[in-house]
């Protein structure tokens, strides 16, 4: 059982803090304000659908949807490939966007540096079916299919996802471990959803920090996202069941993030172990990486910060392709 926390200890480029102020001028953090609020911003999304691969992501990289008629167990999947590479390693990316919100075009930037020429992996993104209408229980079993599939062959996996993806990468990882067929190699989390009840007073002192994320909305959003469930069951909150045994997990979290204390609490529930049987954090290799100044889901959008993000997480993809 083992944290290892690294920070970038550099200060934030001009050009992000002028982002950041865009963001706030925008307003970015009112799509989770609220419940009544967060619904309608969610169903204005979801009428403009999932943003499929870019035009430039196209031209770059090799991109296939399948089956051929582009859905699988009812979600639209996309794969994308090195155009001159053969995959050294496969990606199975779960986007975020709180449980209600689909792919937007930012995650095809991460997307191709997932898929270039140093990290040259296959990435598997699946377009899963959205709360309201949808609840873990409808999702899960799509994704865990899906999962399965990517982990059969010799290609090495790492599952990865942001927000509420970075949570379900966790829950996937466990109920591969849980089968006892093929594991992933990494799991990896940016920004991740850890704790869908936020529940701690450390959450609403980021808050006015936070230039995205509102907690009334997010906690709406995992109450509909459990649906008959309870938001603590262990589909719903992953940090709620036995964690021993799954593959050495990555964190990436900012320190303007409302969801960062869950990764504080994470990171000392591991240290605080002792090997005792049951203990949950025993046998976890976790490795958090902390970008001071960064905001919800940086590591996707067109900042310098962003790109230094994404060459570390092709060269961890490109560490996995070489060692398995």
């Amino acid at each position: 059982m083992t944290v290892h926390w690294e920070v970038d200890g550099r200060a934030p480029t001009l050009w992000t803090r002028l982002y950041v102020l865009g963001m706030r001028a925008r307003r970015d953090k009112q799509a989770f304000e609220g419940e009544e609020h967060t619904l309608a911003k969610a169903r204005q999304a979801q009428r403009r659908g999932d943003a499929p691969p870019t035009r430039l992501t196209r031209w770059v990289r090799r991109v296939a949807t399948a089956p051929e008629a582009g859905q699988r167990d009812g979600m639209t999947t996309w794969t994308v490939r090195p155009r001159r590479t053969a995959p050294r390693a496969r990606v199975l990316y779960v986007h975020g966007g709180g449980y209600v919100h689909p792919l937007t075009t930012d995650y095809w930037r991460l997307v191709r540096a997932l898929s270039g020429r140093s990290a040259a992996a296959e990435v598997v993104v699946p377009a899963y079916p959205l709360a309201p209408d949808a609840t873990v229980d409808d999702a899960l079993p799509c994704l865990l299919d899906l999962a399965r599939e990517a982990a059969a062959d010799d290609l090495p996996l790492v599952l990865m996802g942001d927000s509420a993806g970075g949570a379900l990468v966790l829950v996937l990882a466990r109920c591969l471990r849980d089968e006892g067929g093929p594991q992933a190699d990494r799991v990896v989390a940016l920004s991740p959803w850890l704790d869908p009840t936020l529940d701690e007073d450390a959450v609403r002192d980021l808050e006015a920090t936070d230039p995205m994320l509102a907690e009334s909305g997010l906690r709406a959003a995992a109450r509909w996202w459990a649906g008959r469930r309870p938001v603590t069951d262990p589909l719903v909150d992953p940090l709620r069941d036995d964690l021993d045994g799954l593959p050495p997990l990555h964190l990436h979290i900012g320190d303007r993030d409302i969801l960062r204390p869950a990764v504080d609490a994470l990171a000392d529930r591991v240290r605080g172990s002792h090997g005792d049987p049951g203990d949950p954090g025993e046998r976890i290799d976790l490795r958090v990486h902390e970008v001071p100044a960064m905001f919800h889901v940086w590591m996707t959008r067109a900042i310098p910060e962003a790109a230094r993000s994404r060459r570390q997480l092709a060269a961890l993809v490109r560490e996995v392709g070489a060692t398995s």
